[in-house]
């Protein structure tokens, strides 16, 4: 299994970036497509995640420090790839001088951000339906 994780350009390659977040949000979460694509898009910096080639995970940070819209296709969950890309996603951070990241994450994965080093703050929110939790991240 040869696997590469990096920065995308989101007007270059948005085609794999989309079948990968229609995917896992809009088809097996059902997220509403509306709700999926937002004013970030642009100004974040987007990841993929290739696995022998293939694109099967994306993320992005924006530039406040947000990780977000982190997906791997099912058919790759459960090699390590999620928890190598946050590492990817937070290691850019660092590089680029933010002192912490933060995340809404879904509340059925909380203890996997919490392994990545994520410690929840606030109360239980939705979003798209989903219940969420706000978890942040130092980076010194």
């Amino acid at each position: 299994m040869a696997v590469l994780i990096r920065p995308a350009d989101w007007q270059k390659e948005q085609e794999n970036i989309r079948a990968i977040r229609e995917a896992v949000f809009v088809q097996e979460q059902k997220v509403p497509a509306d709700l999926e694509w937002d004013n970030l898009e642009e100004s974040s910096q987007h990841f993929l995640v290739f696995n022998d080639g293939v694109p099967v995970g994306t993320g992005r940070i924006s530039k406040d420090g947000k990780v977000g819209r982190m997906a791997i296709k099912q058919s790759a969950r459960g090699l390590g790839l999620g928890a190598q890309l946050l590492k990817g996603i937070c290691d850019f951070a660092k590089q680029r001088g933010l002192l912490n990241v933060y995340l809404h994450a879904q509340q059925h994965a909380e203890g996997f951000y919490a392994r990545g080093g994520f410690s929840p703050e606030g109360e239980i929110f939705y979003e798209a339906g989903i219940p969420h939790i706000k978890m942040v991240m130092q980076l010194n």
